[in-house]
């Protein structure tokens, strides 16, 4: 028996391969090819008597003339216990690399490091693969280390993910039910669909805005709804002020001729009257920035997530600041788990977090019956040392400086 490479690898192939693995990543299906078509891309993979034992989806982009960077996301997808298996593929990635004038090969497979729930962060989590991490550096990759954070490496070596059940609803905490309860009882309106695309690109802005950022735009996400099509979900959540104002105001006149009839218990009436306080001061909030709008609508929030037969990955989502106290975040959020629990999809991933998990948005993220994964990390084999030198400690600042450039204008 002996490993054969290839470099055209059959897209259903590498996807069936993929999603039934255990380093299951859309980054790593055919389709993530076409997300990043400013990139060249080769699908590649070895098999033996036939049979698929590894894949990966690479990547190549110009550094400087006549120098490239080969890198492959959340991958290769292999057995990685199989040593002959590895040191083969990598051997003839790295002759595809030199091929292609590459002066460096950057992977960060989706091999587990730890994993825990979020609540147990304070506590000693056993190590997984570290054995994977010293083979690597005993075949010459180099490894980036334990980054914390997300600016430290390609992609961020800390995710967040839950394992969703049919009755996930029935286990959430208190306080994340409550905020889905709000939103509705709130006014927030949920649409899905390719023509949310454009609010979606809307309530991103808000968060460029917020943050000092660029982040993906109207045309990125179009092209990822049209090329996974049934695979991908855009929501967006607005709010109508004259629906939810006039609704509104019925509740409060109701309340108000119930309380004034009597017809009451203590409890009842204790309860009705905090309610009552509650939706005048709301009422009062929503007229006043219905005036400030101009508008009967806004976009209050948005996301895009993707989906294959195991895996949903939220991808994007952005809010309107304004309207954080309505809680569509969470809203949309449930909606993606629902349909994770109709399709029988048990993982979603929420995406790349601060390895602190202390900030903001991994707390958000942490409502969700969290669990943290934290991967081996990222990997270099480097075949032009003074190009990937330059590469490695200038490219990385001066992507973040062209953000920051591309937000203010």
């Amino acid at each position: 028996m002996s490993f054969v490479f290839h470099t055209d690898c059959a897209p259903k192939d590498m996807d069936a391969f993929v999603t039934a693995s255990d380093q299951n990543t859309l980054f790593q299906c055919s389709d993530w090819a076409k997300i990043k078509y400013n990139w060249k891309s080769i699908l590649t993979s070895v098999t033996e008597d036939g049979e698929i034992r590894a894949t990966a989806l690479v990547l190549i982009r110009k550094l400087i003339p006549g120098r490239n960077l080969m890198y492959i996301p959340r991958g290769p997808v292999m057995d990685y216990t199989d040593i002959d298996l590895v040191n083969f593929y990598l051997e003839n990635l790295t002759k595809l690399a030199k091929q292609n004038r590459c002066a460096a090969v950057r992977f960060d497979p989706a091999v587990l490091y730890r994993k825990y729930p979020y609540h147990e962060r304070e506590a000693e989590h056993p190590v997984m693969n570290r054995s994977v991490i010293d083979m690597l550096e005993a075949l010459g990759c180099r490894h980036k280390g334990f980054t914390v954070r997300i600016e430290e490496a390609t992609q961020p070596r800390f995710n967040a993910s839950m394992h969703v059940t049919a009755d996930y609803r029935d286990h959430l905490e208190h306080k994340t039910a409550k905020c889905i309860r709000a939103a509705e009882h709130k006014g927030i309106e949920v649409k899905s669909g390719l023509g949310e695309v454009h609010n979606l690109a809307e309530a991103m802005h808000h968060t460029e805005v917020r943050k000092g950022v660029a982040l993906r735009g109207e045309d990125y996400f179009r092209n990822m709804m049209e090329v996974y099509g049934d695979h991908a979900v855009c929501l967006s959540a607005s709010i109508n002020f004259p629906k939810q104002i006039e609704k509104l105001a019925d509740a409060v006149n109701e309340a108000e001729t119930l309380l004034e009839s009597g017809n009451v218990s203590k409890k009842q009436r204790s309860q009705l009257t905090q309610n009552l306080e509650k939706d005048k001061k709301e009422l009062e909030k929503l007229a006043a920035d219905y005036a400030r709008e101009g508008k009967d609508t806004v976009i209050t929030s948005g996301i895009l997530a993707v989906y294959n037969d195991r895996l949903m990955e939220l991808f994007y989502m952005g809010n309107h600041p304004d309207y954080l106290r309505m809680y569509s975040s969470y809203l949309l959020y449930a909606k993606c788990l629902d349909i994770c629990a109709e399709k029988g999809i048990e993982h979603c991933s929420f995406g790349g977090i601060e390895g602190t998990l202390d900030d903001g948005l991994t707390l958000f993220k942490s409502n969700w019956i969290m669990d943290v994964e934290e991967y081996i990390g990222e990997f270099n084999i480097v075949i032009d040392p003074a190009v990937y030198q330059l590469f490695d400690s200038v490219y990385p600042k001066a992507l973040q400086a062209y953000a920051k450039l591309r937000s203010r204008k």
